[in-house]
């Protein structure tokens, strides 16, 4: 049995990345609103935003606007946005505690919404390796996913399934690092990260839209 020398994982460096789940109100409002959007030829050519983005993608409409519009929506961001700021400088201060602490509970942020914008994808379209600038934290909002999504995911033989699945990559790969984290798109689960890390996201084959909203937000 090893001795006891009090040791501990002290992990001060690791980008974190905060999952959570949206209200299911804020998924069937802005599914509402996008379907509009998409169905009004004017303002769907208004809003386009794919010669501003790196994505293949069949459709990417800009949704800024429509976002700051929605309380609900903004309060859940708002809420996100400072527990993620809060919970990495306690882990950083304290060598990996997440427990909130009274330092952290007196500080007031405010969260600001630079860019949002909604991902239609179809069958073969993906998103390359890359990241956002201009803002200090990036997050996506899963609003729907095919049909035959996960049958298809199941089908995905492959050593890693990937399909229609969202990356993200750290560039350091070495012992005591892990440098790619695979996430499958899942109706209503939202992930916030810093705007630096690379991510890309992976086509799919079948019938049907993935859906997904993504925001770039900053600190003041």
């Amino acid at each position: 049995m090893a001795a006891d020398y009090s040791m501990q994982v002290v992990a001060p460096f690791s980008p974190l990345i905060i999952k959570a789940t949206a209200p299911d109100a804020v998924v069937s409002a802005l599914n509402v609103r996008v379907d509009q959007i998409l169905g009004a030829q004017g303002e769907r050519r208004a809003r386009d935003w794919s010669q501003h983005l790196a994505g293949n993608l069949t459709t990417e409409v800009r949704m800024t606007d429509v976002i700051r519009q929605m309380p609900e929506l903004t309060d859940f961001l708002y809420d996100v946005a400072r527990t993620y700021t809060y919970r990495c400088e306690n882990a950083l201060l304290n060598y990996g505690n997440y427990s909130e602490t009274e330092e952290l509970k007196d500080k007031t942020l405010e969260i600001q919404i630079k860019e949002g914008w909604v991902n239609d994808m179809y069958a073969g379209d993906f998103n390359p390796v890359h990241y956002h600038q201009g803002c200090i934290y990036s997050c996506v909002l899963f609003l729907k996913v095919p049909q035959g999504y996960e049958a298809e995911f199941q089908a995905d033989k492959h050593r890693q399934n990937s399909v229609g699945c969202l990356q993200f990559i750290d560039s350091r790969t070495a012992v005591g690092t892990r440098n790619l984290f695979m996430v499958k798109p899942v109706v209503g689960e939202f992930y916030l990260w810093p705007s630096w890390m690379l991510h890309c996201v992976y086509p799919f084959r079948g019938a049907g839209v993935r859906r997904s909203m993504s925001v770039n937000m900053a600190l003041a």
